[in-house]
């Protein structure tokens, strides 16, 4: 991204909240989970917009068609839920994933369920095109991963909520920023690498930061 157009960053925060080898020595199986966490002074639907532009809001993320093993999260959250400003008014926007049923369970689809009803075709990557605000804002995406018809412990977590507040512990009236919290978990991986890096390539919208290799770094440390 341009550097001109990429974000101050006014606090930074990034935290290893899980780093263990469920396999062994000579075979790892390391489950990582990292916490990031990031306050700006533009507003939620500025990073709405941005992200739509680097490909993180799309429909790869938030689908609209039927998908397998991929869903909100282990604990049916929705693929994406914002409060939106439509047509003057605010409304709550959510795409949601209805379990349709699987081959042997090995194979579970999904259907994405979009509320409002007069909202049901339209993407939150249209947001902009539709000149639709978006006050706050939540993306979750989970993936479970089976092998030979057998499910394993493989997963990918991604859990991201976009929101302003005020700055903790400042008197009332002053400045609000928004803050972006991000929680990212993969399992089952060979090595200490960074999790649901795809991911974090697409949020690298902050000047003079390199959340992939901060990441990185906190994990080599352990």
């Amino acid at each position: 991204m341009n550097e001109e157009k990429m974000l101050d960053v006014k606090q930074k925060s990034v935290r290893v909240k899980e780093l263990k080898n469920y396999g062994s020595s000579l075979r790892p199986l390391y489950t990582i989970a990292v916490e990031i966490e990031i306050s700006v002074e533009e507003s939620p639907d500025t990073l709405h917009k941005m992200f739509t532009d680097t490909g993180l809001i799309t429909r790869e993320t938030i689908p609209f068609d039927v998908v397998s093993n991929f869903r909100g999260s282990a604990d049916n959250k929705p693929f994406y839920s914002a409060l939106i400003v439509h047509e003057g008014i605010t409304k709550k926007y959510e795409v949601v994933a209805r379990d349709t049923g699987g081959f042997l369970r090995t194979r579970i689809n999904y259907e994405p369920v979009v509320s409002p009803e007069e909202l049901r075709l339209t993407h939150p990557a249209e947001f902009p095109r539709m000149d639709i605000e978006v006050e706050e804002w939540e993306l979750h995406n989970y993936k479970h991963h089976f092998m030979l018809l057998i499910a394993s412990k493989r997963y990918e977590s991604v859990d991201m909520r976009v929101r302003r507040e005020k700055g903790v512990g400042e008197e009332e009236g002053a400045s609000e920023f928004t803050v972006l919290r991000l929680n990212l978990a993969e399992s089952e991986l060979k090595a200490r690498e960074v999790p649901c890096s795809w991911y974090l390539e697409r949020i690298s919208i902050f000047k003079d930061v390199d959340l992939k290799e901060e990441v990185r770094k906190k994990i080599e440390v352990g």
